[in-house]
């Protein structure tokens, strides 16, 4: 059976025929990238999750673990908690892993918003709505209030009161 000429190729394949080390650089870019993808959810249960959306594994290289922060407060509670992450690490493997550094980068924080923007909806949509509304009484109590306040703070009170009492 003849080998079909316009069948789909893989990228390190055909770039592999017109330079070899094209393909190999290819194959090590996705095996990095599949390394620090698992270094990610190491970092995430050594830091906990609200510092994780924060935070990602940078690179890791001689010896040295390179954490990027969003923002100076992050890379701050991350330097508080470094030897925590040195030996979460360690204990996955990476024996030797000898400092962890914190860089802050703006960027990760402009990269990140459509990850967060999808939890944040993903965790909306799982919370049940919590309306509030006015009581009776305690519109009543406003304009009651209202009664001996200032003239500007006096209108605004009383707006609120019929405010709470169009809610309903």
């Amino acid at each position: 059976m003849a080998k079909d000429r316009y069948a789909p190729k893989q990228l390190t394949e055909v770039l592999g025929q017109l330079n070899p080390r094209f393909g190999s650089r290819i194959a090590n870019y996705g095996a990095k990238t599949r390394e620090l993808a698992s270094q990610q959810q190491t970092l995430h249960q050594a830091v906990g999750e609200n510092l994780a959306k924060k935070c990602r594994v940078a690179n890791i290289r001689d010896g040295a673990l390179i954490i990027e922060a969003h923002s100076a407060t992050v890379a701050m509670k991350l330097n508080y908690i470094k030897m925590d992450i040195l030996s979460a690490f360690r204990q996955q493997g990476l024996v030797d892993l000898c400092q962890v550094k914190i860089v802050t980068s703006p960027n990760a924080a402009q990269r990140a918003p459509l990850a967060q923007a999808q939890a944040q909806v993903k965790k909306a949509s799982q919370e049940p709505s919590n309306k509030r509304a006015m009581s009776e009484q305690t519109a009543h109590n406003l304009e009651l209030i209202a009664e001996h306040a200032p003239p500007s703070l006096q209108q605004k009170l009383i707006r609120l009161a019929q405010h709470g009492r169009q809610k309903k």
